[in-house]
């Protein structure tokens, strides 16, 4: 056969092969890749190209496989007494020797027409007729070819070998190209899963960004994996005592503000030239008193396997984490509530859903019960 065919073959698997699979962890809201999210979403779109490219290169494949075995038809049937097909062959050899000649009948005709002389006026009456017969011809035998190529295939996948000359070199190609392209259609079929899995996965995740604010799918699944790395932080530690975040924050408490409202009823009585005046009658006001989260200073909230503290520069703060009773957790702040305390203490953070992710995070693997959280 020619080189070339052999060439298709060996070079015929370009498409990139799938990258080393990221570790999978499970977590209570399903199975979550240790990638973060836009390298997620350019493992999927990567597996879409891996998919398409495999099973273009796989059609190739095939296409090239099912040539390769009706030449090796061809070269079989064209042998004629020199080759002794198996009984269950012999109807399809008929068939095939019979399109053959008829495919060859056709071909001289068209050969015949070519070569027509075509000359002067009645010339060019002669070429629209040539023309004519010409496409006729060529049609038919395109039907013949159609006809016989199938049954030169099935000649040379199902002939036994070994046979003498080209044969079982054609036949070993074509097995070859039809064992690659079934590797890239099982490539192909892997990226299409992985694909699917890995959209899936980028949609759950976008949803938990978009709620969370961060993606706590992710955050889970590597501290499920690897743990919570210690970190410094400007709270003095305990022995045994570890940091796992530190943000920026403002502690605020409830305080109540009194103030008198109403009106009095009396005259007024300057006194000489001071400029003073001395009111005589009674004052009918009452007081009020109101509700306020007041701020009481800026420093660091830090969560450690222990407690959560703040650290100011005018107030500092903690409660133990075994005292905690519940977090209620608002767009823009926590109110943390302790045992022996009717009001919380409030903590202005910029994402207080991540500071109650980590505590509920802690709580859970430092043996305290989780605690009731609410969010408003």
């Amino acid at each position: 056969m020619p080189e070339t065919d052999q060439a298709q073959i060996t070079a015929s698997s370009n498409a990139e092969p799938l990258p080393q699979p990221p570790a999978v962890v499970t977590t209570d809201a399903g199975l979550v890749t240790l990638l973060e999210l836009p390298a997620l979403i350019a493992r999927a779109e990567a597996a879409l190209k891996t998919a398409h490219d495999s099973a273009e290169e796989a059609k190739s494949l095939r296409d090239l496989a099912d040539g390769l075995w009706v030449q090796r038809g061809r070269a079989l049937v064209s042998k004629g007494g020199g080759w002794e097909p198996p009984t269950s062959l012999k109807p399809l050899l008929d068939q095939a020797m019979a399109l053959t000649a008829i495919a060859e009948a056709e071909a001289s005709r068209l050969q015949s027409i070519q070569s027509e002389p075509n000359s002067g006026i009645s010339g060019l009456v002669g070429r629209v007729s040539t023309w004519n017969e010409h496409r006729q011809v060529s049609a038919e035998m395109s039907k013949t070819l159609g006809q016989l190529d199938p049954v030169l295939a099935q000649i040379g996948r199902q002939s036994p070998s070994p046979v003498t000359g080209d044969a079982d070199v054609l036949g070993s190609q074509a097995t070859a190209a039809e064992g690659q392209a079934k590797e890239l259609e099982a490539q192909s079929n892997e990226a299409v899963a992985l694909a699917s899995s890995s959209n899936d996965e980028v949609k759950r995740r976008t949803a938990s960004v978009r709620e969370m604010g961060f993606d706590a799918l992710y955050t889970t699944a590597y501290l499920n994996q690897y743990g919570a790395q210690s970190m410094e932080s400007p709270l003095l530690l305990k022995r045994g005592e570890l940091a796992y975040l530190s943000v920026p924050a403002t502690l605020a408490r409830q305080q109540t503000r009194r103030q008198w409202v109403g009106g009095s009823s009396g005259v007024s009585i300057p006194i000489g030239h001071t400029g003073i005046r001395y009111r005589l009658g009674s004052f009918r006001g009452h007081p009020i008193e109101q509700q306020y989260i007041g701020k009481l200073g800026s420093g660091s909230l830090v969560l450690t396997n222990q407690r959560l503290a703040f650290i100011g520069t005018t107030k500092s703060t903690s409660v133990a984490l075994s005292k905690l009773l519940h977090v209620e957790c608002y767009s823009d702040a926590l109110a943390v509530f302790q045992e022996s305390r009717e009001t919380p203490d409030f903590y202005f953070v910029r994402q207080p859903k991540l500071m109650l992710f980590w505590i509920n995070w802690v709580l859970g693997r430092t043996g305290f019960a989780q605690m009731p959280t609410a969010r408003t």
